[in-house]
């Protein structure tokens, strides 16, 4: 594996990006110089204190991954929203050009996005625009519950139209005690998405001393490359 970077999207905010980006990084550290950086940070002060860094380090130390925020803007908004609203221009090539030095150095290099694919990051550019200059491939995080059928589709519709690779899709939140709409929703996604990795991810207990404790991990589908010899992946067994 050499200078892979994964672009972490999702169909909406709140979905999971931030648990599934620190489980891949989690999952890749033993034997990769893994990099794991959130480019674009809003309704964060600190990105150390109140960011999604600062998830990534309860997991992961400086000397596990390389952990970096190039922008932290405090109001919880579109980046090019929040960027305006306090007066600030937002330099794309220069964080681009921060994100390759550091994948360059990085075996695989781990990049969360901030809300959707569409998300704007300045008036004409957004997360598309970024993960595409950046030749990454997408994970692509999405809900289970009523609704994420249709956004999975829009999202996916949206990469594919920008010639995006996506490397899997991944299934966050998964209730242990699901019903007939998270299962029904689970053998849409992999009767219609057959040739793309479908991993899923369980709801990790709010009281676990280690947020990654308790996902469970499980596959439909074929096996995600990247994750290739790092990670066993039992197959999910849908209900008849």
């Amino acid at each position: 594996m050499t200078n892979r970077i994964l672009f972490v999207t999702g169909t909406d905010t709140g979905v999971g990006k931030t648990v599934v980006a620190t489980w891949l990084a989690a999952t890749l550290v033993p034997e990769n110089r893994v990099s794991l950086t959130k480019p674009f940070q809003t309704g964060a002060l600190d990105p150390a204190v109140d960011g999604d860094e600062a998830f990534y380090r309860t997991v992961l130390g400086d000397e596990d991954a390389t952990i970096r925020t190039f922008v932290s803007l405090p109001e919880p908004l579109a980046p090019s929203i929040a960027a305006e609203r306090v007066g600030m221009r937002i330099e794309v090539e220069s964080i681009l050009a921060e994100s390759r030095t550091l994948a360059n150095k990085s075996d695989i290099t781990i990049v969360e996005g901030a809300g959707g694919l569409l998300v704007p990051i300045t008036a004409d550019y957004d997360m598309a625009n970024f993960a595409a200059d950046l030749e990454a491939s997408l994970v692509v995080v999405v809900r289970p519950s009523l609704g994420t059928l249709n956004h999975t589709a829009l999202t996916i519709d949206a990469a594919k139209s920008r010639g995006l690779s996506i490397e899997m899709i991944v299934v966050s939140g998964f209730p242990r005690d699901a019903g007939v709409v998270e299962w029904e929703n689970l053998r849409y996604l992999g009767d219609n998405y057959p040739e793309t990795p479908l991993v899923v991810l369980e709801k990790a207990p709010l009281d676990a001393a280690d947020p990654l404790v308790g996902l469970a991990p499980r596959l439909l589908g074929p096996f995600p490359p990247v994750l290739e010899g790092f990670v066993q992946l039992p197959l999910l067994n849908l209900p008849s």
